[in-house]
């Protein structure tokens, strides 16, 4: 029997991935976006998913009244609107995931619910890799309000048995992202820049590493975090291997067949709220039966031709 999924924020990188893998192994996909800006995303399957047109704080409890898995992707993305819209990240993150949890408890508290969260959470830490016990300091709005969202879901859990459980991203890339965004997608972006033949920026000449993961595995851990991870525990999603971040664009420029580096010194607010050397354990992640699929120079292969015939 087909299951029903709704997948806030679903038009997204890793909504819309996520929701296309679903919607192509038959079950009833539902997308909850607040514009169809990227529809493009789900180019193909329209006929095999239902968009609603919505923002996340409006979201009712007929919205999820008949849902079997909800992915709760609907979020800001970035450190940088607390210069200007500094209440942005704790009305869409923090009041939006009330909002959701509340509908649930309404109408569908058993519903599972997979709350994708960010290692943005943890800050600079002293021990690596991370685990769901390493400390969380995070050092700007933005992971202190999905920090925030983590523990309203913890609190749902154990207040009203509300089946919630935390994916924490690493880095996560691939072709549904825009790469004119330098705040968002960075790592794309520069895909974009070494594909046009530009300059790519590098701070501190690339000597931090990082643990990036193509969107295609991400995509399958939230599957496989839905169906069989633990009620109220945290799961890491990433390769679980540091990786030079000056060895990683060094790929994108070969793959790309165009680009050039120049060291600069980063900004300081950067230095202020810019996470530094990162990667985490996903043991428990791979003990449920999940592996990484795609290398990471595969995916950034599959991105860039990606760029490339999306411009023809």
């Amino acid at each position: 029997m087909s299951k029903n999924i709704l997948i806030t924020g679903g038009l997204g990188l890793i909504g819309s991935c996520l929701a296309e893998k679903y919607a192509n192994s038959g079950e009833n996909v539902t997308i909850l976006s607040r514009s169809d800006k990227r529809l493009n995303n789900i180019r193909g399957l329209e006929d095999k998913i239902t968009l609603k047109i919505k923002d996340i704080k409006n979201i009712s409890p007929e919205d999820v009244s008949n849902q079997d898995y909800i992915f709760h992707f609907a979020s800001t993305v970035d450190n940088y609107n607390i210069h200007d819209q500094p209440h942005l990240d704790v009305n869409v993150n923090c009041n939006g995931t009330i909002s959701l949890l509340e509908a649930c408890r309404k109408s569908n508290p058993n519903v599972r619910i997979v709350y994708p969260s960010t290692f943005f959470v943890n800050g600079n830490l002293k021990k690596l890799p991370a685990t769901p016990e390493s400390p969380c300091e995070p050092l700007g709005i933005y992971p202190a309000t999905k920090l925030a969202s983590e523990h309203f879901c913890k609190i749902y859990n154990k207040v009203f048995d509300m089946n919630t459980v935390i994916a924490r991203f690493t880095n996560v890339f691939g072709e549904k992202e825009a790469n004119d965004n330098k705040k968002k997608g960075a790592f794309n972006y520069l895909m974009g820049l070494a594909i046009k033949g530009e300059e790519i920026q590098l701070y501190d000449a690339g000597n931090f590493y990082r643990d990036y993961i193509f969107v295609d595995d991400v995509a399958d851990a939230c599957k496989v975090i839905a169906e069989k991870g633990e009620t109220g525990k945290v799961y890491y999603v990433g390769n679980g291997k540091p990786q030079s971040f000056k060895e990683l664009i060094d790929i994108v420029i070969e793959e790309a067949g165009s680009g050039t580096i120049k060291n600069i010194n980063p900004p300081e607010f950067h230095n202020r709220v810019g996470m530094k050397d990162y990667y985490c354990n996903n043991t428990p992640l791979k003990n449920l039966g999940w592996e990484p699929k795609v290398s990471v120079r595969e995916g950034i292969r599959r991105t860039i031709q990606h760029y490339k015939n999306e411009s023809k």
